[in-house]
């Protein structure tokens, strides 16, 4: 018996214990702030978004290019924010439950205490995570991890004592007359009481009557809580909504400093590491709601849900909340817009497509004459998708093999076609080659411009998402006389410029000459047209002979999958967009770039080229079918560079038995988890029926970055140290010195 007393002991013990009850509450009550948790706690235990690297941003975070101090104190000061948002929002959805906080001097502070579980075990897991992530991943000295430690702490502590200021001061009239002629007893004089109440162990079920708890008072003592049941009801009410009011004027505080803090984000100083700006959101955004919940009350989430479905009608019928991401360069006049309709394609579709064909068989001309070779090999590269990690190794594997053949690669490469990251880093090299050819750089080989790609091209892209692109975009730039809206797409443009120091700063037209010269490869990007599913090949030279099958009268019905941009926006000053927003466009991830709106009626919307062609084959085998006469007349054969980022079966690869669950979200989940594999199977055979119609060889050259499935380096605008210097360590692998040999022998 005495044994089951003590049972009955523990329970009662958690029953009454307030911070117990409160993480109760929590999924009892509060399931939304629990989800925010959840997702900060996966993210930090690398069980969400690790393949886009999302938890890297937390592990390694980068101040001013830099891994340092000052980028822990600043992920600090923001989980300290995040966390004083949880309190606040808790306070306010659950408060009401635990009515004895009437009766507590500083009731928001004490809630805040007892309420600590939670972000004390997420700074617990975050701090042992990253410091093994800095010791094992980046290679930093156990001293560096203890500063980068007391840093976190710093910032953590010094938002929330910023933030108590704000309670510390105020004086509640309406508590104190609550609270007159009472005080708080400690535990210790009343444990007994609670530990060892005479009651059976189901009544735990039944017990309806106001129950007492044990909650953490001052220095952190215990203490147990008294009875309101004699307050006045209406004074209670008045109690929690002044305390209310005085949380959601804190929370509007707040977010205004946070989102004020975007005006100033075009100073060097305020490119906050990109994981504050993820917390920073998820801060606003559960602020938000507190302080609705605070003023709405139940009305909350019947007005939010009836806010957006106003907004999404307003924005079909009205020029509101539109939010356009425009492609900088072009003009957006009205009267200059084109419909876009399948009339509208099948017309400007087949148009000049001989004269666009005579035109380019020119630059092919120059090209072979730039070789000096009477039948030369033509190149052409595909570059897979892949952030910042394909933009590194396209740049490499070019470079780097450039280097060892002493040219031969950029003499004999003609055409580059590709996808997302890995087209970055294409228009990279061909920048690089183009200035070295005009004496403006002493050498191409130089690492330092592999070190340009490879920097951060996330933070400021984050920060505007974080302080302007939800809520209110109120900035603005001109160029070429036309005003655009800044956003994350605007951000994440001038960083690369800055990263490679303006070298890419430059039209799309600007470029037009040096290929017709082939002074430079030809450059074709294909960004999916999310309208209809369409390709916008997009270029410095027209390209209609590639948007129409040349098959005579009897060939099929052409759909017009390709639309060249050129042609189909000759009135908006097509040569005047930005190179930049052209790279851009075809390397849309979803979320984390806007879509680009095009000048047309309806608006179409351009996403990443992966998502029709992620290793630009289908844009190869169209050119390639288009100039296939000229091809077998004047060279000896056409060698194909893929440059991927993942081996097409990947070493040790295995599958796994499928489970009851996975019977349901496989169908789903198939076509995200194959989606790159379907590609390639689909691709493989467009190429073994193309390259079969060809008289002449045609070889292809695969360099892999990732070749065994334990391998990782995450999909994303940022890159650790580590992950660079896998990419550096890749091109030396087995497979690819294969691979660079049998291009070196085809050369030859």
């Amino acid at each position: 018996m005495e044994e089951k007393g003590q049972n009955i002991t523990i329970i009662h013990f958690i029953r009454t214990f307030f911070p117990v009850q409160l993480l109760i509450g929590h999924v009892k009550y509060n399931l939304l702030a629990i989800f925010y948790w959840l997702v900060l706690f996966l993210i930090v235990t690398d069980n969400l978004g690790s393949s886009f690297g999302i938890p890297y941003l937390f592990f390694s975070p980068e101040y001013l290019g830099e891994v340092r101090g000052v980028a822990f104190f600043l992920i600090g000061f923001s989980i300290g924010g995040f966390t004083m948002g949880f309190n606040t929002y808790s306070y306010i959805k659950i408060g009401v439950h635990y009515p004895f906080l009437l009766a507590v001097r500083k009731p928001f502070l004490k809630f805040c205490v007892n309420n600590s579980i939670i972000p004390i075990a997420f700074c617990l897991v975050y701090v042992l995570e990253f410091s093994y992530f800095q010791i094992y991943e980046e290679f930093a000295s156990k001293l560096d991890v203890f500063l980068y430690v007391l840093s976190f702490m710093g910032g953590m502590s010094t938002f929330m004592l910023l933030s108590l200021l704000y309670f510390f001061p105020r004086k509640n009239k309406l508590l104190n007359t609550l609270n007159k002629n009472t005080s708080e007893e400690s535990f210790s004089r009343q444990k007994h009481s609670i530990l060892h109440k005479n009651q059976k162990w189901y009544n735990f079920f039944h017990d309806h009557e106001e129950k007492t708890f044990i909650y953490i008072g001052r220095k952190l003592k215990l203490y147990s809580s008294r009875s309101v049941k004699h307050f006045d009801e209406s004074l209670k009410e008045q109690v929690f909504s002044s305390n209310s009011v005085n949380t959601s004027v804190f929370e509007i505080i707040t977010i205004i400093t946070f989102l004020s803090i975007g005006l100033f984000r075009e100073y060097v100083i305020f490119e906050i590491p990109a994981a504050m700006s993820v917390v920073l959101l998820m801060t606003v955004i559960l602020m938000l709601f507190s302080a609705m919940l605070s003023w709405l009350h139940r009305w909350t989430y019947p007005i939010f849900f009836s806010a957006i479905f106003l907004m999404d009608y307003l924005s079909i019928h009205t020029e509101l909340f539109t939010y356009k991401n425009y492609a900088y360069g072009l003009s957006y006049k009205n009267e200059m817009k084109d419909d876009y309709s399948v009339d509208q394609i099948q017309l400007l579709c087949e148009n000049d497509v001989e004269q666009t064909k005579q035109n380019y068989l020119r630059i092919l001309e120059k090209w072979k004459a730039s070789t000096g070779e009477d039948k030369p090999k033509l190149i052409i590269s595909n570059s897979s998708g892949g952030g910042s990690r394909s933009a590194l190794w396209t740049f490499t594997v070019l470079q780097k093999t450039d280097e060892l053949m002493h040219g031969e690669l950029s003499k004999h490469l003609h055409l580059m076609t590709g996808a997302s990251g890995g087209m970055v880093g294409a228009a990279y090299f061909r920048e690089v080659l183009l200035r070295y050819r005009l004496g403006e750089y002493r050498s191409m080989y130089s690492g330092d411009f592999r070190e340009n790609i490879s920097k951060d091209l996330l933070n400021k892209l984050c920060f505007a998402a974080s302080t302007n692109d939800l809520f209110f975009r109120y900035q603005t730039v001109t160029i070429n006389g036309n005003v655009y809206t800044k956003d994350r797409g605007y951000a994440f443009e001038q960083q690369l410029h800055e990263n490679t120091k303006n070298a890419l700063n430059h039209s799309l037209g600007y470029y037009r000459q040096f290929e017709r010269d082939a002074s430079i490869p030809v450059m074709i990007f294909n960004p999916t047209i999310v309208n209809d599913g369409r390709r916008l090949l997009m270029s410095s030279q027209k390209l209609q002979f590639m948007t129409i099958t040349n098959g005579g009268p009897n060939s099929l019905v052409n759909s017009h999958e390709c639309i060249d941009y050129q042609t189909y926006f000759a009135n908006n000053h097509p040569e005047q967009i930005r190179y930049s927003s052209v790279l851009r466009a075809q390397a849309t991830f979803p979320f984390v770039l806007p879509m680009v709106t095009m000048p047309t009626n309806p608006g179409v919307q351009l996403m990443d080229a992966g998502l029709r062609d992620n290793y630009g084959t289908k844009t190869m085998m169209e050119f390639l079918y288009a100039m296939k006469d000229w091809i077998e007349k004047n060279t000896s054969g056409v060698i194909i560079l893929q440059i991927r980022d993942t081996k097409k079966v990947l070493n040790q690869e295995v599958y796994n038995k499928v489970s009851m669950l996975d019977k349901v979200t496989l169908p789903f989940g198939n076509m995200y988890q194959n989606f790159t594999k379907t590609q390639d199977f689909d691709q493989e055979e467009l190429l073994k029926v193309g390259v079969n119609h060809f008289k002449i060889p045609v070889d292809l050259v695969t360099f892999n970055l990732r070749e065994n499935k334990k391998d990782r380096i995450s999909l994303s605008w940022h890159l650790t140290k580590n992950e660079k210097q896998k990419i550096e360590r890749a091109f030396k692998s087995d497979q690819n010195q294969l691979s660079y040999k049998k291009l070196e022998e085809l050369l030859k």
